[in-house]
């Protein structure tokens, strides 16, 4: 019997090609068409490498399937669907093709198993992530574009840097295995996967890229690039302890920027930051219950943040804008947009009910040891931190009294409202009944997020953050910044960096002209004094008097030294 061993990604890879050409109304069937072709590839196989070859002596694998990127390829293909549909509501064919390159990217990674492989496929995912907000018709995008693809070159590099070096070890070195991170080899390549993930320092391409993309083109950046990077980190480096406080500073500068920021597209983007923040921090505890907790928590994280971005995205096509200062009578003007705004940022505070809190108690589970005491408490708080940044700000803006003279504007085109509704479905779906989650993590799971003292603890933490945000709202602590965006490292990155980069590179320049003209000077003046030596070589005879004057003194020293001679 015939059995197809394609990589599940290489038709999404050969659609994006195929989506430039397709008119519109066949690019939504074709998006859903590859998603659900790729999902077929992956669940038909069993387990194991399913698809090897040797080139230039190297082993190329390019299906593996485990437990692992199971897991993650099921919940990449799913937000690809539901994104798909989002997509269908507007006209732009390049953002088609180009979300399609960066799903197809990711997910080829998933499951490909050597090092050369991962690393093309992890290239043309970020050249498609660059394209996504090159796409995008929001001012500025271009720019943004241009900052991502540094990134992602950035990244690729030190990745690249790293691979090289870890084959220089040997051919077998190439097939994906655990990685040693005090290594230089798997030193780089943590560094590279930690900008994918938006480790501090680099964290703000991420929340750069969304503000920057289109409603569409900002829910698939919450998906794709940076949950590629939790699986690889998950994949290479189990139980590094360098991931442990990394991690910790990704949820608290998440969790910082989601309560302060201004534009909610951005808050989420690092609401989204501190929850991969989460999984890294599981995957660095490294116990097969961590990992698992890992595992099922980025799967959530891709299901609740998705259907924010897509809420979100719904407002952001209607009025332009998606900042809490300015979504005032959004309540009455987009209702059911404000819903989906709520539901999802319920989903994404991991309240009782919805996806995040079947993997948020499981991590929660998985810290519980004292000498990670203060990794619990980051975990414990974080919820709450976004229900008051993310869901309860946002329903308190959209329903505040709207501009006198304001007139009314209708929802957010059917496709869109569909695909937010599709999203919000899965995270309730998931949330009530999280026994089939569990059941995709790996090993006998036996687990009850139900629990009175685990719903109770989560209530409380979102009862207490809600209390005090709105306590401080009606105090009038709570305002946009004044400024109109929040600075971040950006701003150090875009202003004294880029300036003092500039000035060096001023003086370098005048410093490499000046010696350009002394050198060029120095080589005249020598040019011009061997030209006279070889002027005065040339001439075919001198002078009677000069002649005369030579034979002088030349029979003069011939006298000196005989008569030395016979005096001594």
């Amino acid at each position: 019997m015939f059995a197809l061993t394609l990589n599940p990604g290489f038709v999404l890879i050969a659609s994006a090609i195929l989506a430039l050409a397709a008119p519109r109304g066949a690019r939504v069937v074709l998006m859903i068409g590859a998603a659900l072709l790729a999902l077929w590839l992956l669940l038909d196989h069993e387990f194991g490498a399913a698809a090897a070859m040797a080139q230039m002596g190297l082993p190329v694998v390019l299906l593996d399937l485990d437990a692992l990127n199971r897991i993650f390829g099921i919940a990449l293909l799913i937000a690809l669907i539901v994104a798909a549909i989002y997509a269908s509501a507007r006209r732009s064919r390049y953002e088609d093709g180009a979300i399609l390159l960066m799903a197809g990217g990711a997910v080829s990674a998933l499951f490909v198993g050597d090092l050369v492989s991962f690393v093309a496929a992890s290239s043309l995912s970020g050249l498609g992530a660059a394209w996504v907000v090159f796409a995008s018709p929001i001012e500025g995008a271009g720019r943004a574009g241009a900052r991502l693809l540094m990134w992602h070159g950035l990244e690729g590099l030190l990745i690249l840097v790293g691979v090289a070096l870890r084959l220089s070890a040997g051919a077998e070195s190439s097939v994906l295995a655990r990685l040693d991170a005090e290594g230089i080899s798997g030193g780089f390549i943590l560094t590279a996967l930690l900008i994918r993930v938006g480790a501090p320092l680099a964290h703000v391409w991420l929340k750069d890229a969304v503000g920057s993309a289109s409603a569409a083109g900002a829910s698939a950046l919450s998906v794709f690039p940076s949950m590629l990077g939790v699986y690889a980190l998950a994949r290479f480096f189990p139980a590094a302890p360098i991931l442990v406080p990394v991690a910790a500073c990704m949820i608290v500068i998440g969790a910082f920027y989601a309560a302060a920021e201004d534009d909610l597209r951005r808050a989420s983007a690092y609401g989204l930051i501190a929850q991969s923040g989460v999984c890294i921090a599981l995957i660095g505890l490294g116990s097969p219950l961590a990992l698992a907790a890992a595992e099922g928590h980025a799967f959530t994280t891709i299901c609740s943040f998705l259907a924010l971005q897509m809420a979100l995205g719904n407002a952001q096509h209607r009025l332009g804008t998606t900042r809490a200062s300015q979504l005032a009578g959004l309540g009455r003007k987009m209702p059911l947009t404000t819903a989906l705004v709520f539901v999802s940022g319920l989903a994404v505070s991991a309240a009782p009910g919805f996806s995040a809190h079947a993997s948020h108690a499981l991590a929660l589970e998985a810290a519980a040891f004292w000498e990670m005491r203060l990794l619990w408490a980051l975990i414990a708080a974080l919820p709450g931190v976004l229900f008051a940044g993310l869901a309860l700000r946002a329903v308190i803006a959209a329903n505040r009294a709207p501009a006198k003279g304001d007139g009314q504007l209708h929802e957010a085109p059917y496709a869109m409202l569909l695909a937010g509704a599709l999203g919000a479905f899965f995270c309730v779906a998931v949330g009530l009944a999280p026994g089939w989650l569990y059941g995709l993590l790996p090993g006998e799971l036996s687990f009850q997020p139900f629990a009175l003292d685990r719903v109770g603890r989560q209530l409380e933490v979102l009862g207490v953050a809600g209390a005090i945000y709105v306590a401080l709202a009606g105090a009038g602590s709570v305002k946009a910044p004044a400024t109109g965006r929040l600075p971040d490292l950006d701003s150090l990155y875009s202003g004294p960096f880029a300036r003092a980069g500039r000035w060096f590179g001023a003086v370098m320049m005048r410093a490499q002209d000046a010696f350009g003209a002394f050198l060029d000077g120095l080589l005249q003046r020598a040019g011009e004094g061997a030209s006279t030596w070889v002027r005065a070589c040339d001439r075919p005879y001198a002078s009677a008097g000069d002649a005369s004057a030579w034979l002088a003194i030349a029979a003069a020293a011939v006298a000196a030294v005989v008569a030395g001679q016979t005096n001594g």
